[in-house]
């Protein structure tokens, strides 16, 4: 069999980590890449792929691999459900390597998925997380003598998995500036509608000069518009040397100017944020 990867192996490496209660410190320490999938594919194909798990650990590990649908809540965070499938799942068009995988101290394995499109799948956006987790989890005390409690604690990281079917596309309106407030900073977000029928992110920057004349380059937030959603895409200031997000202190008014692009076009900005 052909385990060729279709993915974009620029994928960030950063882990979504879904529970943790000190998980390193309890006897759960793992790394995973890529942290997301991003991919296209026709009805009646099947695309396969691999993640890279590592056991950083001096001891050997058990690691146990399963599918999960999830949602976008209000908070833009994701919302897990384990134990049913949503009326649009396509939980069932994956096939898993195997359900627990062994890896030795100090190495990493290439665990294997699949997912078989069918024949009459509509144009749309097949999304999913791959969960990973110890196969055993481990057990944490609080309190001492007869008052002592155990419990057993899950540390658990969720790889994405979003696949474009066939020609669906993002559909994006400019519903214009909104504010978010981001510790003591009051920042711009672009206020992004997405009636389409798969995900789609921003990329660009816009120019933010405040009423002392002073510059900041804004960089719209990587962040998924799901088809449905409606969502504030925070801009963040970035240091323009290494591309750092810092903290700035603004003297608003800030006039913003400048371009992003998202789902094929490109949208204009030209507005004042008081």
């Amino acid at each position: 069999m052909n385990w060729k990867s279709y993915s974009n192996r620029a994928a960030l490496f950063y882990a979504a980590i879904l529970i943790s209660t000190n998980v390193f410190g309890q006897g759960f320490g793992a790394g995973i890449s890529p942290s997301k999938f991003e991919l296209r594919a026709k009805p009646g194909t099947v695309i396969r792929d691999t993640i890279t798990i590592v056991n950083p650990g001096s001891e050997p590990a058990d690691y146990k691999f399963s599918t999960v649908d999830w949602e976008m809540n209000d908070s833009q965070g994701p919302e897990f459900f384990e134990d049913q499938l949503l009326d649009n799942s396509c939980r069932p068009w994956v096939r898993l390597e195997r359900a627990v995988v062994h890896i030795r101290p100090a190495a990493q394995k290439k665990y294997r998925f699949e997912i078989h499109i069918p024949e009459d799948a509509e144009p749309g956006l097949c999304k999913f997380a791959l969960l990973i987790q110890p196969a055993e989890p481990a057990m944490a005390s609080i309190g001492e003598g007869d008052q002592q409690i155990s419990f057993p604690v899950v540390g658990r990281y969720a790889a994405m998995v979003y696949i474009t079917i066939g020609g669906a596309r993002a559909e994006i309106d400019f519903l214009g500036i909104a504010e978010q407030i981001k510790g003591d900073q009051r920042l711009p977000t672009l206020l992004l509608s997405n009636s389409g029928n798969t995900l789609d992110r921003t990329f660009g920057q816009i120019t933010a000069t405040d009423a002392d004349g002073k510059r900041y380059i804004l960089i719209p937030q990587d962040f998924p518009i799901l088809p449905g959603r409606t969502e504030a895409i925070l801009l963040s200031p970035e240091q323009a040397r290494n591309r750092e997000i810092v903290e700035t202190v603004f003297n608003y008014p800030l006039q913003l100017k400048g371009k992003f692009e998202i789902g094929g076009q490109s949208f204009k900005v030209d507005e004042v944020f008081n």
